[in-house]
Formats: C-alpha cells, sequence, structure tokens
C-alpha cells in the first residue's frame, strides 16, 4: 500500500499559542455557571458578620491633649530660672520625647492601676458572653497586698439571701457572707459588699486579674505621640470597652503623672541645693588660698609691673640680634672677596662696596677692577707674553696682595665685633627666658583666683534662684483637652466586617475551584489540553448516557452524531486522500472503540466502503459491544497461510458498508503479529478493496503495538478522554512526534460533559455544538442548579 507523505512541520506549528481572552472568558464562564455557589456563600459571610457583631462587645477610644514645656523649643518654663540652667549641666532637660517615654513607663501605669483597682473588673452575665459594666449591685475590695493576686478568677455572684452569696465559676462553687473577709488560693483576701439586691432576671459577677497582666494590658491599649513635631503637645489615646470608665481611668493616669513629674522636680531642687552648698563652702577656701599664694609670689619675685620689663628686655634683644646678623653679612662678604682673590691666573672682577665702612677697601677693590678690565681688554687683540700685558698683571699682583691683607685685618676686625655683640645678645636671652616662667607663674594664680571667684559668684547668685524656685514649683505639663471618649465605637468597624466576611464568602468557592484544579491530575478542559501538548484536535464527543454503542444514523440529529459529522468532515482534510486510520490513547478505557465504530458509520453514510478493524490482540472489545459471536480474525490470518482475507471479512451488521475483521484468538505474541509480512499483505489487499480502513489499536502507553501499526496509517487519532486520561499522559503523543515514532497524530477529546458554560461553546469551529440548533438535543444537558452533584 502507498502511504501519503504528509509534510508534517507545516501541519504541526511547534510555537505557543498567541494570548488572548479565552482565559478571562472561561474565568467569567466559570462564575457565573456557579452563580449560586458564591450567592450562597456570600449571605453565609453576611450572617456571620451579622452574628459577630450582634454578640461582640464594642470598644472605644478616649482621647485627650497634654501641653509640655520643651526646652529644645524655647518654651520651657524653667529655661531662664536655676533650675533650667543646672539641669543642663545634669542632664535634666524637659523634652516632649523625654515626656512621652515617661507616659510609656510601666510604673506610672501601675499607679494607675492600683489608684483606679482595675485589676477588679466587674461583668453582666449574658447569654452568650459576659459584658463589662461599670457598677453592680455589690462592691469587691482586696484587703492583702494587690501583689500578692498570682492567679485570676472569674467568678458569678448570685445572692443566696440577705446574709450569703454564692461565687460560682465552670470548675468552682462555694459560699461566702455579705460583708464578711474570705480567701481565695493565689489571690488574697477579699471582701464582698452589697449595695443594693440586684433587678430580677441580672446576675452579675467580677473578675480578679494579677496586677502585673493588668499592666501590660493597659500599656497595649494605651497609646502615646507626637503627632506635630512643630509644638509639644502629646496625644494620649487608650481604649476600653467602657467609655465612661475609660475616660476615669485615663485622667487618672495623667494626674499620676503631674504627681510624678512635681515629686522629680521637688527632689531635683533639693538635691540642687545641697550640691550648691557643698560646692560653695569648698570653693570658699580654695579662693582664699588662691589669693594667698598670690601675695606671697609677688613677695619672692619683687614684682612690680612685670608686662613693662618684659618689654624692654625684648627691645634690647632685637637690637643686639640685629647687630649680629649685620657683623654676620659683613663677613659673609668678606669671605666671598677672599675667594676672588684666591684665583691667580685668572683674575675675576671683585664685587664692590662689599664693606660699605672701609673707604680705603673700597678704593683698592675700584684699582682692582679696572686693572683686571684693562688687561681683559689688552688680551683681544695680544697674547699674555706681550709687556703690556704683563705689565698690568704685575700691578693686579701687586694690588691682590694689598687686598689679602686689607681683608685679613677687616675679617678680624668683625670677628671682635660679633663676639662682643653675641655676649651681649646672651646676657639679654639669659634674662628674658626668666621672664615668661615669672610672668607665667603669676598669670597662672591669677587665672585660678578668676575661675574660683566666678564659681563662687555663680554659685551664690543659683543658690539664692532655687531657693525661690523651690517655693514655686509646677508641673512642666499642663491638659489641654481632657480625656474626652469617641461617640461611636472603633471596634468592631460594622461596615469592614460585613466587606471581610462577604469577601471570604465569596472567596471560598474560588478557593475551592483552585485548590480542586490544583490538586486535580486529570484533564478536564481543553486548556488543560493545550497547556499539556500543541498537537491539533481533529473533534470533540460529547458525553452520553445511552447504552448502545453506535448514535450516528441516517435519521439520527442529535448533537452527538453532528459531533461526528463535523468529525468526519475534518478527517477528510486531514487525510488529504489517506484511507488508513489509526486510533490509540493513553490507557485503556477512554473510548477508542466506541469512537472508531461511530466514526466509521458516520463515513459508511457517504456511500463509503468502510472496514474497522479489531487489532487490540490483548484485549478486543469491539466484537463484544456489537454483540457478534467471536470467530476467525486477524490472528488467525496471520498464523494460517492458506487462509485468504475473504475468511476473515465479516458484516459488522451496524450498517451495510461497514464490514469488520475481528482479532481472533489472542496469540501469546500480538507484537510480533502485527509486523508479520503476511500483515502487510492483508493491509495491503484490504487498501484495494475499501475507502477507508480504521484499526482499533491497544493504547501506546501500555504496549508498542500502536507505534507497529503506525506503518501501516495514514494518520493516528489518538482518544483523550476528559475526566480519566492524566495531564502527564499528554506528553505521549507529543513525544511520539517529536520522535518520529508515530506521525502524524491528531487529538480526538471523549466524553465532554457540558456543565454550565464552562465547557460548552469552545469556539474552536469544530462542529461539537451544532446539534443544539435542532430539537434533539441527545444525551447533553445543562445540570440544574439544585442538582448537587460533582462539578468542575
Amino acid at each position: 500500500m502507498s502511504k501519503k507523505n504528509i509534510d508534517w512541520d507545516e501541519e504541526f506549528d511547534l510555537e505557543e499559542p498567541k494570548s488572548d481572552n479565552k482565559e478571562l472568558l472561561r474565568f467569567v464562564g466559570r462564575i457565573l455557571s456557579n452563580w449560586y455557589w458564591f450567592v450562597l456563600c456570600g449571605v453565609i459571610g453576611l450572617m456571620i458578620a451579622f452574628a459577630y457583631l450582634r454578640y461582640t462587645v464594642p470598644a472605644y477610644k478616649i482621647h485627650a491633649k497634654l501641653l509640655v514645656s520643651d526646652d529644645k523649643k524655647g518654651s520651657g518654663m524653667l529655661s531662664s530660672s536655676a533650675l533650667g540652667d543646672l539641669s543642663s549641666l545634669m542632664g535634666t532637660k524637659n523634652s516632649v520625647d523625654n515626656e512621652v517615654e515617661v507616659l510609656r513607663t510601666a510604673d506610672l501605669m501601675r499607679e494607675m492601676v492600683l489608684a483606679e483597682t482595675a485589676y477588679i473588673a466587674y461583668f453582666k452575665q449574658g447569654r452568650v458572653h459576659d459584658v463589662p459594666v461599670m457598677s453592680t449591685p455589690f462592691l469587691v475590695t482586696l484587703l492583702s497586698d494587690p501583689d500578692s493576686v498570682a492567679f485570676g478568677y472569674s467568678l458569678d455572684v448570685n445572692p443566696v439571701d440577705e446574709n450569703i452569696a454564692e461565687l460560682s465559676s465552670p470548675d468552682t462553687l462555694f459560699r461566702v457572707q455579705w460583708d464578711e473577709p474570705f480567701s481565695l488560693p493565689l489571690a488574697g483576701l477579699l471582701r464582698i459588699e452589697r449595695i443594693k439586691m440586684p433587678p430580677t432576671k441580672e446576675s452579675y459577677g467580677f473578675r480578679i486579674t494579677p496586677v502585673r497582666d493588668v499592666v501590660e494590658n493597659f500599656g497595649e491599649a494605651l497609646t502615646v505621640e507626637v503627632t506635630n513635631k512643630n509644638v509639644s503637645t502629646i496625644d494620649l489615646t487608650l481604649e476600653h470597652k467602657l467609655p465612661k470608665r475609660g475616660e476615669q481611668m485615663l485622667t487618672t493616669l495623667i494626674d499620676k503623672y503631674v504627681e510624678l513629674n512635681l515629686h522629680d522636680k521637688n527632689v531635683i531642687a533639693d538635691s540642687t541645693l545641697s550640691f550648691i552648698n557643698a560646692r560653695l563652702s569648698k570653693i570658699t577656701d580654695e579662693l582664699a588660698g588662691v589669693e594667698d599664694r598670690i601675695s606671697g609670689y609677688k613677695r619672692q619675685n619683687q614684682l612690680a609691673d612685670i608686662s613693662q620689663q618684659g618689654r624692654v628686655l625684648i627691645e634690647s634683644s632685637a637690637d643686639y640680634t640685629q647687630k649680629l646678623a649685620e657683623v654676620e653679612t659683613q663677613l659673609a662678604a668678606v669671605d666671598a672677596v677672599a675667594s676672588y682673590l684666591k684665583d691667580t691666573q685668572h683674575p675675576r672682577v671683585v664685587p664692590s662696596a662689599v664693606i660699605p665702612q672701609d673707604v680705603g677697601f673700597n678704593a683698592l677693590i675700584q684699582r682692582y677692577n679696572e686693572l683686571v678690565l684693562q688687561r681683559e681688554r689688552l688680551l683681544l687683540a695680544n697674547t699674555e707674553d706681550n709687556p703690556l700685558v704683563q705689565n698690568i698683571t704685575a700691578q693686579i699682583a701687586g694690588v691682590r696682595q694689598d687686598m689679602i691683607a686689607n681683608v685679613a685685618s677687616t675679617r678680624r676686625q668683625l670677628e671682635l665685633a660679633k663676639q662682643s655683640q653675641q655676649e651681649l645678645a646672651n646676657s639679654v636671652s639669659s634674662q628674658i627666658t626668666q621672664v615668661p616662667t615669672i610672668e607665667r607663674g603669676y598669670i597662672d594664680l591669677a587665672r585660678l583666683q578668676q575661675i574660683k571667684q566666678a564659681q563662687y559668684i555663680f554659685l551664690q547668685e543659683k543658690w539664692e534662684e532655687t531657693a525661690i524656685g523651690r517655693t514655686a514649683n509646677v508641673s512642666n505639663s499642663k491638659v489641654i483637652d481632657s480625656p474626652k471618649a469617641e461617640k461611636k465605637p472603633f471596634s468592631p468597624r460594622r461596615k469592614v466586617i460585613y466587606a471581610v466576611f462577604v469577601f471570604i464568602g465569596l472567596a471560598i468557592p474560588l478557593a475551592v475551584f483552585y485548590l480542586r484544579d490544583l490538586l486535580n491530575v486529570r484533564v478536564r478542559s481543553l486548556e488543560d489540553i493545550e497547556k499539556g501538548t500543541q498537537l491539533p484536535v481533529l473533534g470533540m464527543v460529547a458525553h452520553s448516557d445511552e447504552e448502545q454503542q453506535v448514535v450516528v444514523s441516517k435519521t439520527s440529529r442529535s448533537a452527538i452524531a453532528e459531533q461526528f459529522r463535523a468529525m468526519r468532515t475534518n478527517l477528510e482534510f486531514s487525510l488529504n486522500g489517506g484511507k488508513t486510520i489509526l486510533f490509540t490513547s493513553s490507557m485503556s478505557g477512554e473510548g477508542k472503540s466506541y469512537v472508531a465504530l461511530n466514526l466509521a458509520v458516520s463515513l459508511a453514510l457517504l456511500d463509503k466502503k468502510v472496514l474497522l478493524m479489531e487489532l487490540d490482540l490483548r484485549k478486543p472489545s469491539i466484537t463484544a459491544k456489537l454483540g457478534l459471536p467471536a470467530g476467525k480474525g486477524f490472528s488467525h490470518y496471520i498464523v494460517r497461510s492458506e487462509m485468504q482475507v475473504d475468511e476473515i471479512v465479516m458484516s459488522s451488521g451496524v450498517h451495510e458498508n461497514v464490514d469488520l475483521v475481528q482479532a481472533g484468538a489472542i496469540p501469546p505474541n500480538p507484537a510480533e503479529l502485527l509486523i508479520h509480512p503476511r500483515a502487510a499483505e492483508l493491509m495491503e489487499a484490504l487498501t484495494q478493496r475499501y475507502d477507508y480502513i480504521l484499526m482499533d489499536a491497544p493504547p501506546v502507553g501500555m504496549v508498542t503495538d500502536a507505534q507497529l501499526l503506525s506503518r501501516y496509517a495514514d494518520i493516528c487519532l489518538y482518544l483523550v478522554r476528559q475526566g480519566h486520561t492524566y495531564k502527564e499522559q499528554l506528553r505521549i503523543p507529543s513525544n511520539l512526534v517529536t520522535q518520529n515514532k508515530i506521525k502524524p497524530i491528531q487529538l480526538i477529546i471523549n466524553d465532554i460533559q457540558a456543565r454550565g458554560g464552562y465547557y460548552q461553546n469552545y469556539g474552536y469551529g469544530y462542529g461539537y455544538g451544532y446539534g443544539y440548533g435542532y430539537g434533539e438535543y441527545g444525551n447533553i444537558r445543562k445540570s440544574k442548579w439544585w442538582n448537587i452533584r460533582k462539578r468542575n
């Protein structure tokens, strides 16, 4: 037989499909198809929110504002006082940030808790929960130390008679007498005083809590912050379930803070006075001692005006130093002249006026220079042997000797002058070096006297100011907005609670859908197929509840019959003149035989001769589905060489143009039979007789029979069943194509169940929604919303 050569690279595009709005449409369709679950969960969320708000005790915010004197902002009440000046030395400057930290301290909160006995709270018993109240018909008093409460109790108080009250909790029940002390383990000694009889059908109780726990709870409920950095105000916010009680407790907290602030100021003032007194006594003694030392120092060094004496010595030293420098300059000049005169072979001009005070020597220099210049002019036109040149040279030598003698004499005189000036300069320098030592000693003593005197005056002034300020101490903070509770509770927020619970209710179905999709490992939608493989889809077959295997007939107008007709049309284009069709799948139960049988009938309706071959030699099923008796088949033909083709071809019984070749006896070696030479001869002979040959092969994911049969096929139709085929198995047909084991392959999606718009009408043009336009819907029906069954 001849097999059509198809350019599979053109038929099968390996590029990723372009993204469009299919995902959004599917998501919206899924929501719309399951709208009743969203409505139901949303209503349940509203009901839960209503119940939550109905039985939740509201909490209120109590606000207060303090104005604090902040030295950093120049508004300190003590900024110009002695205490303010001294506090800068002792690190006690007022600042808003410091006061914020003070207001947050647990010690301050503890003072408030003890003053308000906040460790004892009262409540009114309710049917669902207890409601906190400010006043009850009785009063509970803790007679022992509040710190002795190590264990919390919540007790209901029920009057028995005028003298007895019953205290109860889920695990405790005992009776006590009114106004009489009683002991609670790990809590201490208490007393209940009856104020009035409680109203009928109303029950109250009290709760006692360790002080440490109460302080921590109120510390978490209190917010202290500076909302505006440009001003020195502090905002306090306390969260409490009883607005009046919260106002009272915040007021007490502020009062305790003011008391603590005044106490701290008085302690600082007293400490300051003590410090000043001690320093005054010490500074007074030190100042007297320094003055005595200054007087003795002046007498010892005979000082009158030490500054004037120093100036005279410095001027003398400068004069001697200048003269000594002049002598040294003259010595340097004389040495330079001597170096000039040493060169007898080549006389040079000697600098003039190097020793201005020696007129004779300067005359010799002038004469010497004139002779040198005259000799050089003569040498321009004569040699050194010329008598005139020799005469000039002799005169130069004579003048040089005179000059050398004069230079030696002048140098001796300058050395004597230098020695004299050096001795005078050393004497003055010795006197000058003594003057700074005396003066420095005097200046040190004078400076120490000034320091001690300034300290004495400063401390004397501050003692007076501090003593006055001690009697007029005021707090550095002022309440500018007294504690007030908000009219509406901040918790729970009704709108937010309703919105949150409705959102949670709507999110639950989405989460369930997502988790089911996430945990699902089987193919459930065309989207799963598109993600798992890029092979083309030839057609789709809807779910059928009918027991009969053949659903296609001449008169059938059902949707599923139209789907097979659409598949037949697509198959004609895919075959491109071919005849042999191979059916396989990943595993058994995916509907290969069912689809092959109905597609064969659909092709036969075109007046074509169709042969259906039952080549699943391991587990044949077509014969049983058609209700035919088992006879000779493919395995018999291959094994028996004398058997003819007509002996194994039989009528299928479903259509006059559809014949059947049964599998025959199940052989021990089906793979070897499929590639037997007689199998190729059989296929060649059948191709000559029939227009279409449909081969029902075993699953390719289990055995290799389908791969062996692919050599006889023009196209392979791979069955994928919704809810049955695993997603991972979609890689099998793709791998077969890429590895050139089976080519070409197209998919058929079987057993599609329309589920309220989610799986129906994919819009790919395969015609599987065509049957809805007729009066007969076949077996594809939308499930009623009240029919609770497996969905999505």
